[in-house]
Formats: C-alpha cells, sequence, structure tokens
C-alpha cells in the first residue's frame, strides 16, 4: 500500500492518497482545536440619564459587543455599571476627559445616547480648558449647533459615531393606534393641524414637543424639557389637549432622537391630555408595554403619525 523510492521516501502518488484521506490536512482551520476566537469589538457609550443608554448598553452586550460607558451623571452610572467592561463617570463640561478615557480603552466608534440637561450651560458648572474652548467656537446653544459641534470634536479626534438606531430600532413608533382608544373626528383634524405645527417649530430647532386645543397652540418645548411643557400646556388648555412630539426633518440619528415613555403618559394623563401623538418611524417608544397600559388605563389615545389618518 505504501510505496518507496529506492532512496526510502515515499513517492508522489503515496503522498497524494494519504493527504487525501487526511481531514486535518485539508482543513486545518477548520479541525484546529487551538486556533483563537476573534475578540469582540469594543465599542463606546457617551450615557445621559433615562432608560435609553441602559437599553443600548443591554442590546449591544447581548450581541456580543465590550462596552466602555462614560457616565454624564451618577444615577445612569449606577444602572450601567454591571452592564458594561468599564464605567467612568465625567461631566458634560469635561470633553478632554471623556475623550481621554474612550482613546484609552482603544475605543473607536462610540454613541451618544441619553438626555443631557441643556441648563447645565447656564449654571456655573466648572468647565476644563476644552469645554470653554469649544464654547467659544460654537455660535450658539442651540441644541443642533451643539450635537454637530460635539460630534466634529469627536470625528476630530478618530471616533466615528453610531447611529442610535443600530442598537435601537426595536424601540421606534408604529404607525397607527397603540391603545384601545381612537381619535375621534375632530381629534383627528386637531392632531393634522398640531403634526404641520409641531414639526415646523422643530424644523426651527425650537423643541419637538407641543400642546394644541381648539386650533390653537397652547404650549411649545423650549429648554424646560418635554414633561414641563405638557404641565404648562394641560394647565393652560384643561382637558381635552393633545400632545404632539416629532422629530427635526433632517433628524440626525446620531443623536437626540425624540423619546416618550410611562412618565410623559403619567405628565400628560394628570393633565387632561386626551392624545398624546407621536410621529411614527422617528420617535422611541420606553418601556411600550408599560406605555401601552398606562394609556389604556387613563383612556388617553397613543397614536403613531405619520401625516395620514393614523386614527
Amino acid at each position: 500500500m505504501w510505496s518507496k523510492t529506492p532512496s526510502g521516501s515515499f513517492d508522489r502518488s503515496t503522498l497524494r492518497f494519504a493527504f487525501s484521506r487526511c481531514s486535518t490536512c485539508r482543513s486545518p482551520l477548520r479541525s484546529n482545536p487551538f486556533r483563537m476566537a476573534s475578540p469582540p469589538e469594543r465599542i463606546g457609550l457617551i450615557a445621559g440619564t433615562g432608560s435609553l443608554a441602559v437599553e443600548f448598553a443591554s442590546r449591544a452586550r447581548k450581541r456580543g459587543f465590550d462596552v466602555a460607558a462614560v457616565a454624564l451623571s451618577p444615577d445612569i452610572h449606577g444602572s450601567l455599571k454591571d452592564l458594561v467592561r468599564t464605567i467612568v463617570h465625567a461631566a458634560p463640561t469635561q470633553p478632554k476627559k471623556i475623550l481621554s478615557f474612550l482613546q484609552s480603552e482603544g475605543i473607536r466608534r462610540i454613541g451618544f445616547v441619553g438626555k443631557v440637561d441643556k441648563k447645565i450651560l447656564f449654571q456655573g458648572l466648572k468647565f476644563d480648558f476644552e469645554a470653554v474652548r469649544f464654547m467659544f467656537r460654537t455660535k450658539n446653544l442651540a441644541d443642533v449647533t451643539i450635537m454637530d459641534a460635539v460630534i466634529a470634536l469627536a470625528e476630530k479626534n478618530g471616533f466615528e459615531i453610531i447611529p442610535q438606531t443600530e442598537f435601537l430600532d426595536h424601540l421606534l413608533a408604529p404607525e397607527g393606534p397603540m391603545g384601545k382608544r381612537r381619535l375621534t373626528a375632530a381629534e383627528i383634524e386637531e392632531v393634522r393641524y398640531g403634526f404641520a405645527m409641531a414639526r415646523e417649530i422643530a424644523r426651527l430647532d425650537i423643541g419637538q414637543t407641543i400642546v394644541v386645543k381648539k386650533g390653537a397652540v397652547v404650549a411649545v418645548e423650549a429648554i424646560e424639557g418635554t414633561d414641563e411643557t405638557i404641565r404648562r400646556g394641560c394647565a393652560l388648555a384643561g382637558a381635552g389637549a393633545i400632545v404632539l412630539k416629532v422629530a427635526r426633518p433632517d433628524q440626525n440619528t446620531r443623536y437626540d432622537i425624540p423619546a416618550v415613555g410611562p412618565e410623559t403618559l403619567r405628565v400628560a394623563a394628570e393633565g387632561g391630555a386626551s392624545a398624546l401623538v407621536v410621529e411614527a418611524g422617528t420617535t422611541f417608544m420606553l418601556e411600550r408595554e408599560a406605555l401601552v397600559r398606562a394609556a389604556v388605563a387613563a383612556n388617553i389615545a397613543l397614536i403613531g403619525w405619520t401625516g395620514g389618518e393614523g386614527k
């Protein structure tokens, strides 16, 4: 079976036969028990307050990513510590510390997720040198201006920004009703009007939430945020007001995708609102099951709207 040449070595036909019978020779990588698996990709998370950052970290972990997180508040630090590989606390006014940490962790891709209260810019917090230079270069304090400048700073330092929808697309609002209650014919007309007004206000980068009643805009979101806007609008309008939340027409999915959750619904219910309408496909629904249950319990129409009927 095994033929040798006069010199004592195996001839070519014998070697070819032996090689053809050896699965290890044919597929050395497949059968090598010592082959090392590729390490998981490490990504960075700059986390503001709220449940979005926790959901982002959880989904990334389930998909096999290692997460290095920067917690912008002590509260979110406690919520994230068991979901990430490493975590550090830094104020939003400490960009030098944030960038240095991410670079030391070997991070190349980072996500911005969660709420950062813009009021900190007016409250005398300590700014590091990089933050002071950043503020002087920023032409105004509009949300889009600030975040575009933050992203430009991150990219200048070699980071790629992860769209929030890469890990959170399952939270986007569907079109149509999400609870039992439907809009009445009169409410549909109110929503049509309010949706157009909200989109224009968002386009101007004033805010993304408005309250309407009887064909009038009663409240517009400014620096106080969504919940305070709803409280103010419902207090002025009384029972039956409609709350609308939309995205900007050119919404950047890398930051600040609008979101509503059970707390939003609770505030609307306390104010006597009859409907909470969000832009479908562009608004995150936080804790959706709890949100829908709260809408049903309060008899509030919870609607995803795209400009059609959506009733």
